[in-house]
């Protein structure tokens, strides 16, 4: 099974979280940290999903500087047999910079920073970390502020193009948000799965253009993998996605 999708008018970008890793797996923090490799099933997914993508032409390539994207991009890239010497890498692709919680595990931290995390899962938009005596640092603000400039350089050198962008959930979720006039406010309400897919439309080229097409996309993994036990079954995808309909929902 490969992905078939609509004849694209304009700008097609299609964002990847990476496959599992091993911060996954345990149940830490990531952020920016780059301690975090793949695991066996992130790689394997990452296979499956280059399996998925292999009927998409990709005109051009961009990969977080952190090594369980850039390793989950060579997986797929092996596979669609693109040049890994013509991939970006781009250092605004990588997570969310969680200076003060990584290596920490998801219970720690709402154990020992019960108030903080509250903050963070609820009002991300205010959620500042200490980094030292004078500095307030606002992950989710500088998140959106790093990935705004991401959409500024990328977009006007590949209008009508389409492009691949193998980023992290914490990313793709500001990409999706800033593409879509999303606030930080609704961070947590963009969920992105390890390989799961989503895309978004640039008719017009720039980013006040942008349609969600398609939103965490994740069925392939489950379908390849029954596939191969004789077990099939269909997913639907709905319309595109638009900042009228964010605005009317929100």
């Amino acid at each position: 099974m490969q992905l078939r999708l609509e004849e694209s008018v304009g700008t097609r970008v299609i964002l990847l979280r990476h496959g599992e890793s091993t911060f996954n797996a345990l149940g830490l923090y990531q952020g920016s940290s780059d301690e975090s490799v793949l695991t066996e099933v992130g790689r394997r997914d990452a296979r499956i999903t280059g399996e998925f993508l292999q009927g998409i032409c990709f005109d051009a390539v961009y990969v977080s500087s952190l090594k369980r994207a850039q390793e989950t991009a060579k997986e797929i890239l092996e596979v669609i047999n693109f040049p890994q010497n013509a991939v970006f890498i781009d250092e605004k692709l990588r997570e969310n910079d969680m200076p003060a919680w990584e290596g920490l595990a998801f219970q720690y931290v709402r154990e020992i920073f019960p108030e903080a995390y509250q903050l963070w899962k609820q009002r991300p938009h205010e959620f500042w970390m200490q980094i030292d005596n004078k500095t307030r640092f606002y992950p989710a603000l500088n998140l959106y502020q790093r990935v705004q400039q991401f959409w500024r350089e990328v977009l006007p050198n590949n209008v009508g193009k389409t492009v691949l962008v193998v980023a992290h959930g914490g990313t793709n979720r500001a990409l999706i948000g800033t593409a879509l006039g999303i606030s930080p406010e609704f961070y947590h309400s963009l969920q992105q799965s390890n390989c799961g897919i989503s895309i978004l439309n640039f008719p017009d080229g720039y980013l006040a253009s942008g349609q969600l097409e398609v939103m965490n996309l994740n069925y392939h993994l489950d379908f390849l993998r029954n596939e191969k036990k004789g077990k099939i079954f269909k997913r639907k995808v709905s319309r595109r996605f638009t900042r009228s309909d964010a605005e009317v929902l929100l």
